[in-house]
């Protein structure tokens, strides 16, 4: 029952390994051993050493933020929550009395739906309904033992099927979804997905501000950023490779960080509107440069809008004019 409960747990592989390096330990010091057998010891010993600083560093590839910002407090706003494999998935859902399109929203990394609930709220005063996915470890939202990306896919499905209860099917129009950094991302891998849920034919656009698109460069950054050395680069992508086919086994297996890429990742097949901070200090240019291209080399260059816009920061916009101009125009065009 013990080991169970360790394998389970979000640090069962290096207690594991902790665990071994206390047994080598203690059979070293309590014993006389030739000098080979020192030697075996010390090797044995770095082994384990490297291994718990490996499974340290998939710790944090995994964890969510340490500090959770304040979810929305507004009246117009209600929760809308659904359980997914044992953790209560969390929204926020504006609605109108009467039939109307739906913008579905999610975040960036580190936010909340208050951090956003300006930009839907612009959507609200034109007559839309609102629902805003709130992470798992975001606002109120109920934390995960591993994070990933999937997880928020997991919980927009089972939020969206536990809509029906506040919004029925027959009061939403359309749907067009806006995702925010890592909400784009969310969103990129959504939009292949689209068909296998009873509600995916009704979402006609997507709307990108800033989005992460290239998980391998954010990957190759932060062990630059964090100086993980170089020697350990692989065992790190083998193992964070392995762990994450583990977490989603429902999932094809993922061999390559590549996957977790556009346009394998995901491309949007309707019209979509990219807005971009032209100086974007957190995750630069190349970002959107990819999507961009992915999007035209997949013959969608007539699907595609894009602006660069100057006064756009990468977060904390919460109103921009500039932002809501490009959305007006692009909704009053048909998309």
């Amino acid at each position: 029952m013990l080991i169970i409960m360790i394998n389970q747990s979000k640090y069962g592989r290096f207690v594991i390994f902790f665990i071994l390096l206390l047994i080598t330990c203690t059979i070293r010091l309590i014993g006389d051993y030739s000098a080979l057998g020192n030697v075996v010891f010390v090797l044995l010993g770095s082994a384990l050493l490297i291994n718990l600083y490996v499974e340290y560093i998939i710790i944090q590839i995994f964890r969510k933020p340490d500090f959770q910002k304040p979810s929305i407090e507004v009246e117009t706003w209600v929760e809308l929550d659904a359980d997914c494999r044992g953790v209560k998935a969390r929204a926020m859902l504006n609605r109108r009395d009467q039939s109307a399109p739906l913008l579905l929203m999610i975040h960036g990394w580190k936010s909340s739906a208050e951090s956003v609930r300006e930009r839907a709220e612009w959507f609200c005063e034109q007559g839309w309904h609102a629902l805003i996915i709130e992470m798992p470890g975001h606002g109120k939202a109920m934390p995960v033992e591993k994070w990933t990306a999937i997880r928020v896919i997991e919980h927009t499905v089972e939020l969206m099927d536990a809509l029906d209860n506040l919004l029925p099917p027959e009061n939403i129009t359309e749907i067009v979804y806006y995702g925010h950094s890592m909400g784009g991302f969310v969103g990129l891998n959504l939009s292949k997905r689209i068909d296998n849920y009873s509600w995916g034919n009704k979402i006609k656009g997507w709307i990108l501000e800033s989005p992460m698109t290239k998980y391998s460069m954010v990957y190759d950054e932060s062990l630059i950023h964090n100086r993980i050395p170089k020697v350990l680069h692989s065992t790190i992508k083998k193992r964070l490779l392995v762990q994450f086919s583990a977490l989603h086994p429902q999932e094809d297996p993922i061999h390559s960080l590549m996957e977790l890429d556009v346009p394998i990742w995901g491309l949007p097949q309707q019209p979509t509107l990219i807005l971009q901070a032209e100086v974007d200090t957190v995750l630069g240019r190349s970002h959107y440069d990819l999507l961009v291209s992915s999007m035209i080399d997949a013959g969608r260059e007539k699907i595609l809008t894009t602006h660069l816009i100057e006064d756009l920061p990468h977060s904390g916009a919460r109103t921009n004019l500039t932002r809501n101009y490009h959305i007006e125009q692009w909704l009053e065009n048909g998309f």
